[in-house]
């Protein structure tokens, strides 16, 4: 995370953004972009701290609501676009999955992950780009598809359920073809969600499918987030996107239940 940003990068020319790609992945930049009313813009600079071809994590000094749209103009290599191949910029819209505080000597910033929705927005969003919506399934292109939300996003909507659920974890492409996996098992799970334990090398807005043979369940699901723990374990944080999880299978007499 690098604050403050030059003036000179603010112009987000094709050739500022890719004079910084060509140094390292880990160094790209990306141009994201967000309208507060329909007549009224932001733009900053992100520094790129993952991405895939169904989204990514950056780095911002504005906080993004968690449901809502912003623009992402970044250059991806041409393998990880789903359209605008020859372009030296790629353009995706991208819903806000999670936003969190971070802190770099005195300056704040927040680290956002976004799911890639496509490339054109929402009739709503033009009417209204505070519009909250929600991932509901998977285009043809393998983009997430996306809904309006009746209300805006809540931290935790559904009772969670601390407790270790044996599963297999896998990561899908736009067909749903498994291209690997792990077993592993949950921290805890909700009817619409669930932090699992995980070494797969994913990025925010990959598309996994969660499989438990023993609850008879299996539902393909969005990496909202991906956490290092103090114990050195590595957490995926899912959504479940067509499927709930069957929580009145669990055993509640054992099971300890938050709603943080």
């Amino acid at each position: 995370m690098n604050y403050p940003i030059s003036e000179d990068i603010m112009s987000a020319t094709p050739e500022v953004l890719r004079t910084k790609a060509d140094v390292t992945q880990l160094t790209m930049q990306a141009v994201v972009k967000g309208k507060e009313t329909p007549d009224s813009t932001w733009k900053e600079v992100a520094d790129v701290a993952s991405v895939s071809a169904t989204g990514a994590g950056f780095f911002v000094p504005r906080e993004c609501q968690v449901g809502t749209i912003v623009a992402v103009m970044l250059p991806l290599a041409a393998h990880l676009r789903c359209y605008d191949h020859e372009k030296e910029l790629y353009r995706v819209l991208g819903l806000v999955q999670h936003c969190q505080p971070v802190t770099n000597d005195e300056t704040v910033g927040y680290h956002v992950g976004v799911a890639f929705v496509g490339k054109h927005a929402p009739e709503s969003y033009k009417e209204n780009p505070n519009q909250n919506y929600k991932i509901c399934g998977m285009n043809e292109n393998g983009l997430w598809k996306i809904t309006e939300s009746r209300s805006q996003f809540k931290v935790r909507r559904h009772l969670r359920y601390w407790t270790n659920v044996d599963l297999y974890l896998a990561l899908v492409d736009a067909h749903r073809d498994s291209l690997g996996g792990e077993k592993t098992t949950t921290e805890n799970i909700s009817k619409s969600g669930a932090a699992v334990f995980s070494n797969l090398d994913v990025n925010v807005g990959d598309r996994v499918k969660f499989i438990s043979e023993r609850y008879d369940f299996s539902g393909l699901a969005v990496v909202c987030n991906r956490q290092n723990g103090s114990d050195g374990k590595q957490r995926l944080h899912l959504q479940f996107v067509e499927n709930s999880f069957p929580v009145e299978k669990l055993d509640h007499s054992t099971v300890k239940t938050s709603k943080k």
